[in-house]
């Protein structure tokens, strides 16, 4: 029952990060990325965003890595001869914190971004990343804003 109860919880985990992971529609890197020069970006506007980035890069970093952290612990947990439901909770508490810090961290850089682009721009963002998602997995449909 133990071991059942414990995947639940895993399973759980996994289902509630995945939405988090889908909520942003532009998920990636965009303003270092080819999709970039498709947006006729403004001086003004490229230089609020370099100066966006910069403020959210430690942050996400720190994120990104707090959730590795938190991950490898689960790994090892799970990789132990046997499984303590009762150790498992903290790290269970950390990964799903870390996770969902670093989904908040990822959504106000994304809304700050967005907030210097255009609707326009924000479109074509939009219909250039989900191209380059389709062609990358030509199986999936297109996202349209």
């Amino acid at each position: 029952m133990r071991k059942f109860s414990l995947f639940s919880v895993l399973l759980l985990l996994l289902g509630l990060s995945l939405p988090s992971a889908a909520q942003s529609r532009v998920g990636f890197a965009w303003w270092n990325s080819p999709i970039r020069a498709d947006l006729n970006l403004t001086r003004e506007q490229d230089e609020k965003i370099r100066r966006i980035v910069r403020t959210y890069r430690d942050r996400l970093l720190d994120a990104r890595n707090n959730v590795q952290k938190a991950d490898g612990d689960l790994e090892d947990l799970l990789n132990d001869e046997t499984v303590n439901p009762a150790a498992a909770k903290p790290i269970i508490e950390r990964v799903a914190n870390a996770r969902a810090n670093a989904a908040r961290v990822s959504l106000e850089l994304s809304i700050e971004l967005r907030s210097v682009l255009t609707l326009d721009q924000w479109r074509t963002l939009v219909r250039k990343y989900a191209e380059m998602r389709k062609n990358q997995n030509p199986s999936e449909t297109q996202v349209t804003p």
